[in-house]
């Protein structure tokens, strides 16, 4: 058991215990995190530097914490980690609730799609699902075979000069010749030395070539060397476990399909989070009614909606996602509030955003104080801040990998923006809602800053990278097979379905490929990072704007 869950247990034990987790350490962390966004916002407006404050905070506090991890002792970083976790925690657990305020927005909108553009939207996210979701997984996968190809041959070169000496590599091929005409002892002596030394070079290539990573407490290992030196050498105990977490779909599935349908959800909310805010939602009345202050009533709404959309049994909300749920629901008690102040639901929503940033705000405190759902959208640079933590986790799976899965990575990125705006820019979709499209496979904390920069419809791109995810975790890896893509390739299964569709795919796969699921909870962060750098550099986004017809 880490610290971590070791401090979190020892603040469940009683009410008292839990309010101080729940209302003072999550709340600290926060604004540790969000203070790391503040000041280089403020030094990047002092400098010009016109770059994303939150992502640049991401980078910077994972280059610390790797530090940290190689310089700090393991008890003095455990320390650390385990005081800043209650915050990660909650900003992972409540993602859904953050993206609200485009959603909800989104009725006052005055550049709503029409008829028209709606279908051609789904015509490209469907065509490039299918076009995007093979062309990442095989790309990889050739990338890393190839990668592993040039490294071995890198490698016994480098063997031959450390066994024979520098002076001698040249007449190696003499000494090869002459090998015939000596004795059959010298050649059976000779012969066993170069196996000696071949096997080794093999087996220091296996220990290159695995990843090893540890989840709860069993070893998964991901081979990504080629199947033909695979079936030449003698399948290990560890083998043998990746053959067994790749074949048991088929067993699973069968089992699945006897168990009866399950209407009770198990991502309920307990008792104590719903009496909490139910209590919240009936004193917020009290400000609204008196001095209009609705934004702690309108919060409570979104989180009561929040914990309803979660109600819904298991396998609806593979389809029915909490996003959307929530979004409804979050509509249905803000009419109900309309009328009981006597106004309508575009009246309320106009009350619920006022588009007022709050770093814009901490400059300029003469504008209007923000809206709620401002404040919600607030935790969104905490959250993208929080992923360096998911990169602290995976450091090592990165360095290893940093040609064939960083690499890969970079490059399907920009392709991946680039052919979904020139899909939608073919099928005669409008310049804004094509430029949604280049975010789609990004996570939403960060897909929010491909947008801001690229001036596209937030809540068009937040609705795609929702369906995104629940699309691709649906017809994932009936494609991949459709395809014949090797699921054994976990490097390239894993980061196949990262970049395809982030951390709802990423969910998918912990059941029956917790291996891939490893490389694939990385290579999303990396993914979508690469998509803000890419909008982030003036002449490419001028690039995808000409595309889209700007």
């Amino acid at each position: 058991m880490n610290k971590a869950s070791e401090l979190k247990e020892l603040f469940q034990k009683d009410l008292i215990h839990r309010l101080i987790y729940d209302w003072i350490l999550v709340p600290l962390g926060i604004c540790v995190i969000l203070s790391v966004v503040i000041l280089l916002n403020q030094l990047f407006k002092v400098i010009g530097f016109n770059f994303p404050a939150n992502v640049a905070g991401m980078l910077i506090v994972s280059v610390i914490l790797i530090v940290c991890q190689k310089v700090l002792k393991e008890s003095t970083m455990n320390t650390i980690l385990k005081w800043i976790n209650p915050a990660v925690e909650f900003l992972m657990n409540w993602m859904v609730l953050f993206f609200l305020p485009p959603l909800i927005s989104i009725v006052n909108s005055k550049n709503l799609p029409n008829g028209g553009d709606i279908i051609k939207l789904i015509i490209v996210f469907f065509l490039g699902l299918i076009l995007f979701i093979p062309l990442v997984g095989f790309f990889i996968h050739y990338v890393s075979s190839l990668y592993t190809k040039l490294k071995k041959i890198i490698f016994k070169k480098d063997t031959v000069k450390e066994y024979y000496g520098e002076s001698n590599v040249n007449t190696l091929k003499e000494e090869n010749l002459n090998l015939e005409s000596n004795t059959t002892t010298t050649t059976t002596t000779i012969t066993t030395t170069t196996n000696n030394s071949n096997n080794n070079d093999d087996k220091d290539e296996i220990d290159k070539d695995k990843i090893s990573n540890d989840r709860n407490g069993n070893e998964e290992i991901i081979d990504i060397k080629d199947e033909s030196d695979i079936t030449s050498q003698k399948p290990s105990l560890k083998t043998k476990e990746m053959d067994k977490d790749s074949c048991s779909v088929t067993a699973t599935s069968n089992h699945q399909k006897k168990q009866k349908f399950k209407w009770k959800s198990t991502a309920i909310p307990s008792r104590y989070c719903v009496i909490t805010y139910l209590i919240i939602y009936a004193v917020s009345w009290i400000p609204a009614a008196l001095w209009n202050f609705t934004q702690p009533l309108h919060i409570a709404v979104n989180v009561l909606s929040l914990f309803i959309s979660l109600c819904v049994p298991d396998k609806i909300r593979m389809i029915f996602h909490p996003l959307i749920g929530c979004t409804v629901f979050s509509y249905g008690l803000l009419w109900i509030e309309g009328i009981i102040f006597g106004r309508s639901l575009k009246d309320e929503i106009s009350l619920y955003s006022n588009e007022v940033k709050y770093l814009s705000y901490l400059n300029d405190t003469s504008l209007p104080f923000p809206r709620a759902g401002e404040l919600l959208f607030i935790f969104l640079d905490a959250i993208v801040v929080a992923f360096s933590f998911r990169i602290l986790e995976h450091h090592q799976l990165i360095i290893h990998h940093i040609v064939e899965l960083v690499g890969s990575i970079w490059v399907m990125s920009f392709l991946s923006m680039l052919t979904h705006i020139t899909l939608s820019r073919l099928f005669g979709i409008s310049p804004i809602y094509a430029l949604s499209m280049a975010s789609r496979s990004d996570t939403n904390p960060l897909a929010v800053q491909v947008v801001n920069y690229l001036h596209s419809d937030m809540a068009i791109a937040i609705l795609l990278v929702a369906f995104t995810g629940i699309f691709v975790a649906i017809i994932g890896l009936p494609l991949l097979k459709m395809v014949h893509f090797p699921l054994k390739d976990s490097l390239a299964h894993g980061a196949c379905m990262g970049c395809a569709g982030h951390a709802m795919a990423t969910a998918s796969l912990l059941k029956d490929f917790p291996s891939a699921s490893a490389v694939s909870s990385i290579s999303f962060v990396l993914f979508s990072t690469f998509c803000v750098i890419w909008s982030a550099i003036p002449p490419v986004a001028n690039l995808f704007r000409s595309v889209a017809g700007l």
